[in-house]
């Protein structure tokens, strides 16, 4: 096939005269010459200008003007861009000309990917589109406007949906896209129209309307959302959302997020003028965040947030997390760290969603100080505190809840551990002194000063066995470590200062052998106690823990007679704990964990909880908790399985067994078109803050590559994420797990 270079020198062996890539190839059956400027290819004509390849029937090539027209069908090749239509004037010099009854292929840069969420692998596509149109303009390098034109990403033997336009216009360098008059079809339908759309190509941020939300709520109605997104610079965007509810009126919602080398923050604000359902007037949320990273160590924060009445979550939010809100932070603060040492200076204050008297002190302000330092043979920590406690008129009831006041805590620890392969031993001893000025302390049961000093000793110690062992005819590696840990604290009266921030711990393994049943520091317990556990594990060949068991027990050789004052309770054991965890088979686990009371004979507080995985995208999770104060009791049911014929299912079922009745169903079904995804989701949820429960559907079309259509799905997929942890959406699963399901 003979072959002619234009733009190079035709002496041998020399260097061309420009560049490799600005030379012009020119290929065919036959090539004819004309006026030694004007070339013709026909026969499998080509021609080649750096990554640009063109392909016809017939070629003219224009070598002082670099024009091409084309005869018959013409393939363009543009490196990530391909096209292909029936006739073709371009000029390589200045990248323009037209094509005429045209189809194109968009191959993005970028390439679909695993990316992490919360420890579970996730696929990140990225979508590759095709289309046709009446004309192609070629308008300067990497942008072309289209008319009459259709775009989607699915295959080619499928039109599910399609975006259809008068005039498109695409530019690949800045990866942006503008269509106007345009509606979507989806299966031949005609769904949504817009004057105007842009969006990314390679999903990267563009300023422009996102795709309009909908859905439901019991509370609020029909919820639509129509959020515009301000691209203002690579570290900082903005969105604005027009909201309306059906039963409340219209909403404004409004987030900034902002984020540089040492600084970020978000700004979220939410206005309801007038609310048609209370009657109320001037409703609203603002949660103002922001962190900052300074010099030499310091560091700064705040976090404001504030609503404008105490029904504002029960009425506008569906989620338990949110309406369960009572105590709404506002604070700031600034942080110190230099060589081992760690100060926090905090100022903190709470709007309180309830008339209760249990709100939390404000800290105006406190002040921590630690040090921790290690050397070969000891290892000391240094904990200090002085916070001011002030609390709202409204919320005193009494004379022992209107005190405030200062207190100063420190607590020096100094330890002597030996660490071997074998085993261990940690000898520690310490101190805790607090010192408190409290203010309105008459007619209460509090001193107005009081000093306390309060020492600890401390031994804790743990040997190591292992051995192999065969179960079944496997190989296992089987240990056992026992534990045995000696704490004595004496008895200090601490009845007469206040409990500003200090309640029980939930006492279980971890906290058996810590010896304090406090948290916080306004009560020490006095404890001379022993406590032993003991744990074996079950490891196969792989290295994988194939059963993990533990249990532990105290004994106290006095009564705790800090604890006893608070709870009425005295014994000289403590219940036993113990925990179990198997891993049946790759695709099944099964954990439990108990509190036995030996003296009533019956279990306090059990939890037992199972999954079973086979697969990504199948899996069910169940858990069973259960305390024996009348408290809790409940069990809890949610997964995700594909059910064939490119169908899933998501779902949670929650339930309060002493209450009987239903704390949470959600039920979803999505369904895979390939190029698109459908789902549907109904909650329903009873609300800790009205008698009422609340019903929410929602309803979503996603178009691979273009967005959706429904409810929002950054919303939509919080949801389910904080539902059924561990769900993967459709377009987050592995094509082979999606192709599976297909039939």
């Amino acid at each position: 096939m003979p072959i002619l270079c234009f733009g190079a020198d035709k002496t041998d062996n020399v260097q061309p005269s420009e560049p490799l890539g600005n030379q012009v190839e020119i290929e065919g059956n036959v090539i004819e010459t004309m006026l030694d400027r004007k070339m013709k290819a026909k026969g499998d004509a080509v021609i080649k200008k750096g990554i640009k390849v063109i392909k016809s029937d017939l070629i003219e090539y224009d070598e002082i003007s670099e024009k091409i027209t084309t005869t018959g069908s013409t393939d363009i090749n543009l490196g990530n861009m391909s096209l292909k239509g029936s006739k073709l004037d371009y000029k390589l010099s200045d990248e323009t000309g037209r094509m005429e009854d045209a189809t194109f292929i968009f191959k993005p840069d970028k390439k679909t990917k695993s990316k992490t969420r919360n420890g579970i692998e996730i696929t990140n596509r990225v979508y590759s589109y095709r289309g046709d149109a009446k004309t192609i303009f070629f308008e300067g390098e990497n942008k072309k406007r289209m008319t009459s034109s259709h775009i989607t990403t699915c295959e080619a033997d499928s039109d599910d949906w399609y975006l259809k336009s008068n005039s498109m216009e695409v530019n690949t360098k800045t990866d942006r896209v503008q269509a106007y008059s345009t509606s979507v079809e989806f299966k031949g339908v005609p769904i949504l129209y817009t004057p105007y759309i842009n969006f990314s190509l390679n999903n990267n941020r563009k300023s422009g309307f996102l795709s309009s939300t909908f859905g439901s709520t019991s509370k609020s109605g029909f919820d639509l959302q129509i959020p515009y997104y301000f691209n203002i610079s690579p570290n900082m965007d903005a969105t604005l959302t027009a909201r309306y509810l059906g039963k409340r009126g219209p909403l404004a919602d409004g987030e900034y997020r902002y984020m540089g080398e040492n600084f970020s923050g978000i700004d979220k604000i939410q206005l309801l003028s007038h609310d048609e359902a209370s009657g109320k007037d001037n409703r609203y949320f603002v949660n103002l965040s922001h962190s900052h990273k300074l010099d030499n160590g310091l560091s700064a924060y705040y976090d404001f947030q504030k609503v404008s009445d105490n029904d504002y979550f029960g009425d506008l939010s569906s989620s338990i997390q949110t309406t369960s809100t009572i105590n709404l932070p506002q604070r700031a603060g600034i942080r110190y760290t230099n060589d081992g040492w760690n100060m926090n200076l905090l100022a903190e204050k709470f709007q309180t969603l309830t008339t209760a008297s249990n709100s939390p002190y404000q800290r105006l302000p406190q002040i921590n100080l630690i040090k921790s330092a290690k050397s070969n043979n000891f290892q000391s920590d240094f904990k200090s505190e002085w916070v001011y406690f002030d609390r709202d008129s409204k919320f005193i009831f009494d004379n022992n809840n209107k005190v405030t006041g200062s207190r100063l805590s420190i607590t020096e620890t100094i330890g002597a551990p030996i660490r071997r392969s074998y085993g261990y031993i940690e000898p520690k001893i310490g101190v805790n002194m607090r010192s408190y000025s409290l203010n309105n302390t008459t007619g209460s049961n509090y001193s107005s000063n009081k000093n306390l000093i309060i020492p600890t000793v401390s031994i804790n110690s743990g040997v190591y066995f292992d051995r192999e062992v065969n179960i079944f005819n496997e190989n296992y590696n089987n240990s056992i470590e026992p534990q045995l840990s000696y704490i004595y604290t004496p008895y200090v009266d601490q009845s007469m200062v206040p409990l500003f921030d200090t309640g029980v711990s939930s006492v279980n393994m971890g906290t058996l052998f810590n010896g304090n049943i406090f948290n916080g520091v306004d009560r020490i317990s006095d404890t001379n106690q022993i406590s032993a556990g003991l744990t074996s594990r079950l490891i196969n060949k792989n290295g994988i823990q194939s059963i993990t068991g533990s249990i532990a027990q105290s004994y106290y050789f006095n009564d705790q007679k800090v604890y006893q004052s608070i709870s009425n309770k005295s014994r000289n054991y403590s219940n036993i704990f113990a925990s179990i965890n198997t891993r049946i088979s790759r695709s099944l686990n099964l954990a439990g964990s108990w509190e036995y009371d030996p003296d009533y004979n019956k279990i306090l507080r059990n939890t037992i909880t199972t999954k079973y995985n086979p697969d990504i995208g199948k899996f069910v999770n169940f858990s069973y908790r259960m305390s024996n104060d009348d408290l809790l009791k409940e069990i809890n049911l949610a997964g995700q399985w594909p059910l064939g014929n490119r169908f899933y299912s998501i779902g949670r079922f929650n339930y309060d067994l002493l209450r009987s009745e239903t704390i949470e169903i959600v039920g979803g079904i999505e369904y895979d078109g390939g190029c698109w995804v459908a789902r549907t989701v109904f909650d329903r949820i009873s609300l800790p803050t009205s008698p009422v429960a609340n019903y929410t559907f929602f309803v979503q079309l996603e178009l691979n590559g273009l967005g959706n259509i429904g409810t929002d799905a950054n919303s939509l997929n919080k949801f389910l994420y904080r539902n059924v942890p561990g769900v993967r959406t459709v377009n987050e699963l592995p094509d082979a797990n999606r192709q599976a399901n297909f039939n």
